[in-house]
């Protein structure tokens, strides 16, 4: 072994250590992944939970091999060069050197952020993160104010270090000892290492069968041992690469006419000679004066935060109460898994689809929206935020979409902000009363939007605010729900309060007992529209809808004409056989007994969500995949349509 160690090129050494290395990284930031989600491994039954997180550490060695191929395919270059021509000279192994260290330092930075990121979305890390890109520092500000990320940054500091000490003196030592070798003999090891990289890069050594992809980590039942089976920097440059590629800039589900055709079908819509699926919607009958209207968009309530859903904590009592006493409806999801598509998902009753950001679109479109359709009605229309309004273009876009006035950070006293997040809900709530007053004696019914955040991290919760727990989220939900109640009790010594409909939806869910790759607590929301005076009947729904939903409900509530030119029902009215949602590069369609999966990356499969069971039952409802799938996808192509031609509003 010494003398072949001895006879070995230095750079063949040198690119075998830094394997070895990153491999051994790479290990150790898969092992705290899964710890950081170690309620999904209890899901794994204990007989068969040794053999397939086995599987899942193989399957991560053969794509960190990968990665680190890609990694190493350059320097290798530059290396061979240096140790053929440039011996006398070391630029090249100091550009070489350098280039190595950049890439798997930013490859560990990559799988750092990548844990936090898994525990909060549920998946690898991809170009989705983005999404945020142009608010970097409000975005940095929220992850550092949130102390339990700071769980991350010590092991991969700690990483850092030791990859950047151990390089330098494998460096040293791989250099120490540089054989005279025959150029022959150069070009067989050239060939040799060459052809390793090259199956390396492959994943496999069959030329016949593509490369391995993130299919083949769909090995099991189980999506955390699939998905840690990924590597994040992997995953994250193959996001990449596909979003450059012509494809892919354009939406093609499906052809765009037979997706209208569906859709016109699906939601019986007749279409005008502007919009393929426009209808005009006139009531039977009407409110004088018309209601005022306040919608609440609650950060991250999940149902499976409430009472009613069977959360054992006792954390929402106050919205569990009104769900019993308003319009409840069960079974609502989100359109998408960040605040962005619930609010415009909510308000223009069209879906996310994937991970592109409706709102911050140039030009910034004009919908035929909740908001422009009562400001035709003459109603006053505001919205208040704790925060900058500006993150993910709410406020722009929102103003080009008919709000009258934005209600945000920049109106508050600076005194009251607790994190980047800004104000308190409860604050924020009291800060309404006022304004909200002052638009009601306009003489002229009001729309007010409110969009809450005290129950996302970082948790700043008032020091007046006495919770029952111990837990960041359990005590951050509690606090919101109380917020809720006494915004509500505030509400009702107004002079407005009997004539307004009151209706609360989250902008998404949260990931709770996760048993599968999307969330279903993510995208599972509560809907309930409350006014004691206007709905003295209270009513449970069961029927399947999304946020897509809510615009067309409640303006069925509200009893005013007006077009529907969106992908959302009336709830009150009208069913649809499926809801459709995204998690930025998958779709799940659900009715009442199956949630089907539709992944970018990977194979189809259908579970029995109500029992949660993770066994792909596919094969035995193939008719029905097809309907679930050809549902989700007429509608997405159908809303791609109309969006690309600017046929979202009216004519």
């Amino acid at each position: 072994m010494k003398t072949l160690f001895y006879k070995t090129p230095p750079y063949v050494k040198f690119l075998f250590a830094n394997y070895a290395m990153g491999i051994c990284l790479f290990f150790v930031f898969r092992v705290i992944a899964f710890y950081a989600n170690y309620e999904q491994i209890e899901h794994i039954p204990e007989a068969q939970r040794f053999s397939i997180l086995l599987d899942s550490f193989f399957w991560g060695l053969r794509f960190d091999t990968v990665m680190s191929c890609y990694l190493l395919l350059l320097p290798f270059l530059l290396l061979f060069m240096h140790d053929l021509f440039f011996k006398s000279t070391p630029f090249l192994l100091k550009i070489s050197t350098a280039i190595i260290t950049f890439f798997y330092l930013f490859s560990f930075l990559i799988s750092g952020i990548d844990v936090p990121y898994f525990s909060h979305f549920n998946y690898r890390l991809t170009t989705a993160v983005f999404q945020w890109i142009e608010n970097p520092v409000f975005v940095l500000k929220m992850v550092f104010q949130e102390f339990t990320y700071w769980g991350i940054l010590i092991p991969l500091i700690a990483i850092a270090w030791v990859y950047w000490f151990f390089i330098k003196k494998i460096k040293t030592k791989c250099y120490q000892h540089a054989p005279s070798l025959k150029p022959l003999t150069k070009g067989i090891w050239f060939i040799f290492i060459g052809g390793l990289l090259i199956f390396g890069l492959r994943g496999r050594i069959h030329f016949d069968i593509a490369p391995i992809g993130p299919t083949n980590a769909y090995f099991s039942d189980y999506s955390i041992a699939n998905q840690m089976a990924l590597n994040p920097v992997f995953t994250f440059l193959k996001s990449y690469l596909d979003t450059k590629k012509e494809s892919n800039k354009e939406l093609h589900l499906m052809d765009n006419d037979e997706a209208i055709t569906n859709v016109k079908s699906y939601l019986n819509r007749p279409g005008d000679d502007f919009s393929p699926i426009a209808k005009t919607i006139t009531p039977d009958s009407s409110y004088t004066p018309p209601p005022n209207l306040v919608l609440i968009l609650m950060e991250g309530m999940s149902t499976a935060r409430m009472g009613t859903y069977g959360n054992p904590y006792n954390i929402t009592p106050f919205l569990d109460s009104i769900a019993q006493q308003g319009y409840f409806f069960k079974n609502i999801y989100s359109a998408g898994i960040h605040t962005h598509n619930g609010i415009f998902s909510t308000l223009c009753s069209y879906p996310a689809l994937f991970d592109r950001h409706a709102m911050n679109q140039v030009p910034i479109l004009k919908y035929n929206n909740l908001v422009s359709n009562l400001k035709k009605h003459d109603y006053n229309t505001a919205y208040f935020t704790n925060h900058d309004v500006e993150f993910d273009n709410v406020g722009g876009f929102l103003t080009e979409n008919g709000i009258d006035q934005i209600i945000c950070d920049k109106n508050y006293p600076k005194e009251k902000m607790l994190s980047t997040l800004g104000v308190a809900d409860d604050y924020m709530f009291d800060f309404s009363i006022p304004v909200i007053n002052k638009m009601a004696q306009q003489n002229q019914p009001f729309l007010s939007v409110f969009m809450t955040t005290s129950n996302h991290g970082p948790y700043r919760i008032p020091d007046y605010f006495k919770s029952k727990h111990n837990v960041d989220g359990l005590s951050a939900c509690e606090y919101a729900d109380w917020s809720l109640e006494k915004f509500i009790n505030d509400a009702r010594k107004q002079p407005w309060f009997d004539n307004t409909i009151f209706a609360f939806v989250a902008d998404h869910g949260w990931s709770i007992d996760v048993h599968y790759d999307i969330s279903l607590n993510y995208n599972h929301v509560p809907f309930i529209i409350y006014s004691p005076k206007l709905i003295p009947s209270p009513q449970v729904f069961n029927k399947m809808g999304g946020q897509i939903d809510v615009y067309p409900t409640l303006m069925n509530l509200l009893k005013l004409p007006y077009t529907n030119n969106t992908l959302g029902v009336d709830l009150l009215t009208e069913s649809r056989a499926f809801i459709y949602f995204n998690a930025d590069d998958k779709i799940g369609v659900i009715d009442e007994e199956h949630l089907l999966i539709l992944r970018k990356e990977g194979p189809e499969t259908m579970h029995l969500y109500q029992s949660r069971s993770v066994t792909n039952c596919l094969n035995e409802n193939i008719e029905k995949a097809k309907k679930m799938k050809e549902y989700a996808y007429s509608n997405m192509q159908a809303a791609y349509y109309l969006m690309s031609k600017n046929k979202v509003g009216v004519e």
